[in-house]
């Protein structure tokens, strides 16, 4: 895959269809794939009603805009809790598969330049922050904007502001939390009352910030993203529109990647492949030969693929966004020595995720190695494919698909007046969504004839001249 240059990493952001779809490239891999289809976000803070007390799991359920409900443990609110109490709480982790979503009744209103925490009372500064007149200068103005008890942790890229810039951003998220208590002032239904900007917004606007290069498939995210920049007073030439013929994934090979992200067989550069197995409980890895390096030392062959392994191993969990009990069959290798080579790599490969994310276990007695990695969100499976035995696009994916390919079509030449034939739920799909909709007037200036055909699959579709 040819996608920019080494040791920098660089974003692909595909928004032409219902879903945004973001790369991140390093080192001219594919390293994250992220899909956005909106929905609730991680801190979106919520008036909610205590549906149930939950005793032998030491939490409460609460009944929710929008959601199906949230699981509020006791330790995470102040005070007791009882059925019909209103509260205010704060997502804390998104629900994934059977999971439903985890609260906070403990609030941090998350901006650009600081976290406002109510009733928190503390003032934070970075701790990279040495300059002592400059941390004096800004817990002064900290503390003459204090007000309420409030609990205020600067950021590092706002120390640098003026007193004007930070009074402002604190006035910002106090009008956040003023909107909650008079919600809980005046209950009446669960309300969402604050949206707050999801992890993926951040991670792209931080890659901004930081001058790294973007690319956009996509009018209005360009738009945004560029006014974004042009409101913090930052150059936009690492920001660049993705134009041609073709979409930018395909272009870039990224199709390519995510269906090979699907797959269960990984071949090793040098020889050998991993297999990965997902299921619910654990992710089983299974590291293979396959007649590579075949008529060395056994020890030392099995040293060498096993550490080559390592690393596309943890490569493919963050590609595939694997969460959970991982445990790794590795080819057996007798020494001490061997194995501790085997736990540096799988370290090394972590890195920075050691810190909390990751959770080493190491080799049990039978040869096999474990670790866990926390959960974020649904793996790259689960968001794309239906989950049945046979791998197939679920619904939301398989419309994308085919907006997706009808706009390559449009870019590759075909105009004018067309009809569109697709499978029976996509066809109801299509007429029920206005925005899928606009986006065939964008691509033919008005709706095609939208046609079912039900010996059409989920994906697939069929474009005539009229």
């Amino acid at each position: 895959m040819s996608a920019g240059g080494h040791n920098r990493d660089r974003l692909l952001i595909d928004a032409i269809a219902l879903e945004r779809r973001v790369a991140l490239i390093r080192n001219d891999r594919l390293c994250r794939l992220w899909i956005d289809r909106g929905g609730p976000a991680r801190f979106d803070i919520h008036l909610g009603r205590v549906s149930k007390i939950l005793p032998e799991m030491a939490a409460a359920m609460v009944a929710l805009d929008g959601l199906e409900g949230g699981l509020l443990p006791f330790d995470r609110h102040d005070g007791p809790l009882h059925e019909g109490q209103w509260v205010v709480v704060q997502i804390a982790r998104l629900g994934f598969e059977d999971k439903g979503v985890k609260l906070t009744g403990r609030i941090a209103i998350e901006g650009v330049g600081m976290i406002l925490r109510p009733g928190g009372r503390l003032i934070e500064l970075p701790r990279k922050l040495k300059d002592a007149q400059q941390r004096a200068n800004l817990l002064a103005i900290l503390k003459n904007i204090q007000s309420h008890d409030d609990g205020i942790m600067l950021r590092s890229g706002a120390t640098d502001w003026d007193e004007d810039a930070i009074a402002g951003e604190y006035r910002l998220l106090s009008a956040q939390w003023q909107k909650a208590e008079a919600a809980l002032a005046n209950p009446r239904k669960p309300l969402l009352v604050c949206k707050a900007q999801s992890e993926l917004d951040q991670m792209i606007e931080r890659h901004l910030m930081a001058g790294q290069e973007c690319l956009v498939d996509g009018v209005d995210e360009f738009v945004r993203l560029r006014g974004m920049l042009k409101a913090r007073g930052k150059a936009e030439d690492h920001l660049l529109r993705h134009g041609g013929s073709r979409l930018l994934f395909d272009g870039h090979d990224i199709e390519a990647d995510i269906a090979n992200a699907l797959i269960s067989k990984v071949h090793l550069a040098g020889g050998g492949w991993i297999a990965i197995d997902q299921a619910t409980a654990l992710c089983a890895i299974d590291v293979n030969g396959a007649g590579a390096d075949s008529g060395r030392d056994p020890e030392t062959r099995a040293i060498d693929i096993n550490l080559r392994a390592a690393d596309e191993i943890v490569h493919q969990i963050r590609l595939r966004n694997i969460g959970g009990l991982v445990v790794i069959d590795p080819l057996r290798m007798k020494s001490r020595a061997g194995r501790d080579k085997f736990d540096a790599a799988i370290k090394a490969a972590f890195g920075p995720e050691l810190d909390g994310a990751v959770q080493i276990g190491g080799f049990t007695r039978l040869g096999l190695y474990e670790f866990s990695r926390q959960r974020a969100g649904e793996s790259l499976a689960a968001r794309i494919l239906v989950k049945q035995d046979q791998a197939q696009l679920n619904a939301v994916s398989a419309l994308n698909n085919v907006l997706r390919n009808v706009v390559g079509e449009s870019r590759a030449g075909l105009a004018g007046t067309v009809r569109l034939y697709v499978a029976s739920d996509i066809a109801q799909r299509l007429a029920e969504s206005d925005d899928a909709r606009q986006i065939l007037i964008r691509v033919f200036g008005t709706v095609p004839q939208i046609l079912a055909d039900p010996a059409l699959e989920n994906d697939s579709y069929r474009l005539e001249k009229n």
